[in-house]
């Protein structure tokens, strides 16, 4: 089962929904985090940025290999990576945002692999 943790409201498709790193780093950078709050989305994205590889979203958009609709969900075993993004979910919340969990053992189809997450094409029916 994968997962992948998205903003949407209830009434939204979350399949076609931000993710909570995107929208986290949307925060931080328009200014609307207090400090302590900047220094947590930092100090997770800097781990995540150590830990965690970063799937060639940009040259594969480029070459067409992937479609703007690919996106990253975290294998069920990466456990300590999805432990990180709590912190990132908790500020959103805390900001008003409605963040969505979702599962599925169908993503779309697989572009990429790597030992914590996959990129799929989200399926045009979700």
């Amino acid at each position: 089962m994968f997962i992948r943790f998205v903003v949407a409201a209830d009434s939204d498709n979350p399949w076609w929904a931000t993710g909570v790193i995107t929208e986290a780093r949307l925060l931080r950078d328009e200014g609307r985090l207090e400090q302590y709050e900047v220094d947590i989305v930092n100090s997770a994205f800097e781990w995540l940025n150590a830990n965690l590889p970063c799937p060639p979203f940009k040259s594969n958009l480029e070459t067409d290999s992937w479609s703007s609709s690919a996106v990253a969900w975290f294998l069920p075993g990466a456990t300590e990576t999805i432990s990180r993004l709590w912190d990132l979910i908790a500020i959103l919340k805390d900001h008003g945002v409605s963040v969505q969990i979702l599962r599925s053992e169908n993503p779309g189809r697989i572009v990429y692999q790597d030992d914590f997450q996959i990129v799929a094409e989200t399926p045009d029916d979700a």
